[in-house]
């Protein structure tokens, strides 16, 4: 509740620092809930099923008692101190909420060449000025002499976007944010379980996703958004569902599928955003449930200037999409890896933000760490997460069971649970940053995941890893990766150096080609009809194999 002017006198005061912005709550209300509705932004990775703490916060005044389950969260200390899961916590008297988690610095989003092919443009000039003509229908008036088109690249963590001018190809600049949606859940599992326990949640995040393609339309074009005549979008499936408001149902139970696998054309007034009059959106195709149009673009980008075959295209997120291409033949499949490779679930995972551990260094009884900022430590983001896990197997922290080594620096027992110290509280009230045995085995899963899902197509395609020539790492996350701490650790294979390449946001790069050129969205079409798609889950010797997988190394 935000009624300033109630008068009601259950009502009590709320205030977040340090915005300094307050509410009006009422008892019972749960703190999670309270910043939702009103637009302030508290990470809820695991959908607020109080399964990790990333929506922990300090609370000083009328403190909520910690539930149980706070109690295995928190040590005795950090309870004492404040400390408690926004999801969890009943407000229930005046209070100060203290939010630590600053917002993510969206890097790795906008590779891609400056100038893209535009072999058949989607929009030609009519015959009156500053008007233009889309197939049958008429774009404009524009307020400049040429037309310009947005390619956005609906991410589940983050929004990229780019300007282009649609006769020409030339990318006039970019932009990115992180995906508002954050505070349903880091993952779209736990967004889906949301828009489909409660339609109005569904609701709320559409109109965050239109809200973030306004504000990048605005901030693209100093302002003046109605210069933008055509809107390319590429997205995971459930992205797409979410933005275009489609039912959910078939996408979230077996056998998933999702409500179209064809592109799909919207005016963009009928989604809210307010561009040229007859602006059209138009949201790409996809290959199954889980292998969205945003991996259609990173292919479309990858073969208009292929490696020699056979290659493999890997997006490693909080859903992994893994293709391969030989003699001609495409076959792609996709991995629930989870968010834990950018930081999501983890005790004290983050994303790219000050503080966030990029870099670990093992050397005997001693740790150096590096951050983003170079500054003291807060939390770990996903590359963080790979150059540590690689640091412990080398330095026996760890085992290839993944199980920590009481009997080395750093490794303590907590609460009955087994933790590596990365770096004490740097002051009063604060929490150490910590990787627990929990997290360890989240990470495990996630690489078994990706591996199982690498070593299945292999198989399909009749190849041996060592007969790939190039295992082609896509995403923002892929383009910061340490490829040698991801080998050490078995999320990527053991090939001859220089075999695997990282091409950042090659989904980015994609969605500007189809932005402009009619014939990129005919091949990217073409792309999603004759890929095979390979079910994972349907496979009886996945278990057997994802097993063998979630060992490291």
């Amino acid at each position: 509740m935000s009624k300033e002017d109630s008068h009601n006198p259950t009502e009590f005061l709320v205030t977040f620092q340090p915005s300094g912005q307050r509410l009006i709550c009422l008892p019972g209300e749960r703190l999670l809930e309270v910043a939702r509705q009103n637009g302030v932004r508290i990470p809820a990775d695991c959908g607020g099923r109080g399964r990790c703490r990333s929506c922990a916060v300090r609370i000083e005044g009328a403190a909520p008692d910690p539930t149980s389950t706070d109690r295995d969260t928190f040590s005795s200390a950090e309870l004492d101190a404040g400390w408690r899961r926004a999801c969890q916590a009943q407000l229930h008297g005046p209070c100060s909420v203290y939010l630590p988690r600053l917002l993510s610095i969206v890097t790795g989003q906008n590779d891609g060449p400056s100038c893209v092919p535009v072999e058949q443009p989607i929009l030609v000039p009519d015959r009156e000025p500053g008007f233009w003509l889309r197939d049958d229908y008429r774009v404009g008036p524009l307020p400049g002499t040429r037309a310009l088109g947005m390619a956005v690249d609906l991410g589940t963590s983050n929004i990229a976007a780019a300007l282009l001018d649609l006769a020409s190809g030339e990318v006039i600049c970019t932009a990115a944010v992180e995906n508002p949606q954050v505070v349903f859940s880091a993952d779209v599992i736990g967004r889906m379980t949301h828009a489909l326990a409660n339609p109005a949640s569904g609701c709320q995040m559409q109109q965050l996703a239109v809200e973030a393609i306004a504000e990048l339309a605005r901030r693209l074009t100093d302002g003046c958004s109605e210069a933008i005549a055509e809107v390319a979008v590429a997205g995971n499936s459930v992205m797409q569902h979410l933005l275009l408001g489609l039912p959910l149902e078939s996408l979230a139970k077996a056998p998933y599928r999702p409500y179209t696998l064809g592109e799909t054309n919207r005016l963009a007034a009928a989604l809210g955003l307010h561009l040229a009059l007859g602006t059209w959106l138009q949201v790409g195709p996809n290959i199954a449930a889980f292998i969205g149009s945003d991996h259609v673009a990173a292919l479309l980008e990858v073969m208009a200037d292929p490696p020699k075959s056979p290659w493999m295209l890997i997006d490693i997120g909080t859903n992994t999409e893994i293709s391969i291409f030989s003699e001609g033949v495409l076959r792609s499949a996709s991995c629930a890896s989870g968010p834990a490779f950018e930081g999501g679930i983890l005790s004290c995972g983050m994303r790219a933000a000050p503080g966030a551990i990029t870099r670990t260094h093992l050397v005997g009884d001693n740790i150096s760490l590096e951050t983003i900022g170079s500054v003291a430590p807060v939390g770990i983001c996903g590359s963080g997460v790979v150059s540590l896990v690689s640091e412990m197997l080398r330095n026996g922290v760890i085992d290839k069971r993944g199980r920590l080594q009481l009997t080395r620096p750093g490794v303590r027992e907590q609460d009955g649970l087994r933790e590596f110290v990365l770096a004490e509280a740097a002051r009063d009230g604060a929490m150490p940053v910590v990787f627990t045995q929990t997290d360890i085995r989240a990470v495990q899963l996630a690489k078994a995941a990706i591996r199982t899902g690498l070593d299945m197509l292999l198989e399909s395609a009749g190849l041996q890893e060592e007969e790939i020539e190039r295992f082609i790492v896509a995403g923002a996350f892929g383009k910061y990766l340490d490829l040698e701490s991801a080998v050490a650790m078995g999320l990527l294979p053991a090939v001859p150096a220089g075999r695997i390449v990282q091409v950042g946001n090659a989904a980015g790069a994609g969605v500007r080609r189809m932005l402009v050129c009619a014939r990129a969205r005919q091949r990217a079409l073409q792309l999603a009809q004759q890929a095979q798609y390979l079910d994972l889950a349907s496979r009886q010797d996945f278990h057997v194999a994802f097993a063998r997988r979630s060992f490291f190394a």
